[in-house]
């Protein structure tokens, strides 16, 4: 659920002696976000917002808060880079489960791979790294939410992909991981038993422009093992460019296809046993440098599900008190997907660079965010949310 860098574009060659031998690498992310009615992945905080918060789930969702984050900060470590064996391992420190938590931040697996190039232009890739199938990200201080759940479809996998570089024309293949399976025993992740297939074809222009195209897809397990055992395709296509020029650079995704959140991207189409859920989506980013310490950048994404009806609820509605029974509130279900119909984010950002590995940042968001209501929560509450946050702050790499 973060930010990912584009691919750059390729470089002359360099001998293994020009480069260290172990490299540690990371991002300082101390900041200050205010905010109303914001989520992170379904959890109404500020860790890493990704739409209006769902109504239901806060007290007053139009209240303004403040929260400190050093959330979002990360460590890696790359190690035989130059050589035909480079093995990377990354972390990062968030919990969207804790709202503010300081000393109780807790640590993630970003990514953790080897490659292995057998030959110039050839690289085979085992672990989990960054999906094949979405290899852009928007220009975004919120490197954890980025644009997922508004258009970002990408994320981490794990995975086997092989990458061919033949002059300015890429292509690629991958097979990976259906999803994760955070519990202790085997589930439909498992007895899918069919890994997803991830096809890739891209052209480069010397250093200019990068433009293909991906496709994704596998067959997915409902009550696997059981009775009612049912299966259903997931797929997906993508479609995505970037250009510079001068101190330019624009990036820019569009996806469609359907039961896509099952794969584990940042979308918004679960589909369960009985129907696909179906979504279209996208994203353009621009970033403009200048006077060498000044950045500014604009952001604009969409994610819709266009038959709303065949999505689930992304909670369990509440009831209300009865004789010898309490009333009981909504609850989050994480397995039924984010359970919003429409998603839209627009961004800008600015960052003053005093140095190479500093930047003091702003940037202010809006969200315009539909979520799916049960019907006696909709009679009494508007699904239709506008939240707004603004992050400022530090970002030290080294």
């Amino acid at each position: 659920m973060e930010s990912r860098p584009a691919p750059p574009p390729p470089v002359e060659a360099k001998k293994p002696e020009d480069k260290p031998l172990v490299r540690v690498y990371g991002i300082v992310k101390p900041t200050v976000v205010v905010g109303n009615g914001l989520e992170s992945f379904g959890n109404p905080n500020y860790v890493a917002p990704t739409a209006a918060a769902n109504p239901l789930f806060l007290a007053d969702p139009d209240a303004v808060g403040l929260s400190f984050q050093a959330q979002q900060t990360r460590l890696g470590v790359a190690v035989g880079e130059g050589t035909p064996i480079k093995g990377q391992v990354e972390v990062d420190f968030v919990d969207f489960g804790k709202s503010s938590p300081a000393q109780a931040t807790t640590l993630r697996v970003r990514q953790a791979f080897v490659d292995w190039s057998p030959a110039e232009g050839h690289k085979l890739t085992l672990g989990q790294l960054w999906d094949l199938f979405s290899p852009l990200n928007t220009h975004t201080y919120n490197l954890v939410g980025g644009l997922f759940q508004s258009g970002n479809s990408g994320f981490m996998r794990h995975q086997l992909m092989y990458v061919a570089n033949l002059g300015g024309v890429e292509v690629g293949a991958a097979l990976g991981l259906v999803s994760q399976n955070v519990t202790a025993i085997l589930n439909n992740v498992e007895y899918s038993r069919t890994p997803t297939l991830a096809l890739r074809a891209s052209y480069r222009a010397e250093k200019t422009a990068w433009v293909g195209a991906s496709l994704i897809g596998t067959r997915l397990t409902f009550d696997a093992n059981l009775e009612t055992e049912e299966g259903r395709m997931a797929v997906g296509g993508n479609l995505f460019a970037e250009v510079t020029s001068g101190p330019l650079n624009v990036r820019a995704e569009a996806y469609g296809g359907q039961n896509l959140a099952n794969l584990g991207l940042l979308t918004l189409g679960q589909g369960y046993r009985t129907n696909d859920v179906a979504e279209v989506g996208g994203w353009v980013s621009g970033k403009l440098s200048f006077l060498e310490t000044h950045a500014v950048h604009l952001v604009a994404g969409v994610a819709v599900v266009p038959s709303t009806d065949d999505m689930l609820l992304g909670y369990t509605p509440g009831t209300p008190a009865t004789d010898g029974a309490p009333a009981t509130n909504p609850a989050r279900v994480g397995g039924n997907g984010p359970g919003i119909e429409r998603n839209v984010t627009l961004r800008a950002g600015y960052a003053f660079s005093p140095m190479k590995a500093l930047s003091i940042v702003l940037e202010p968001s809006l969200m315009l965010t539909r979520h799916k209501l049960d019907p006696a929560a909709a009679a009494q509450t508007d699904a239709s949310r506008v939240g707004w946050g603004v992050e400022t702050g530090a970002l030290y790499q080294f």
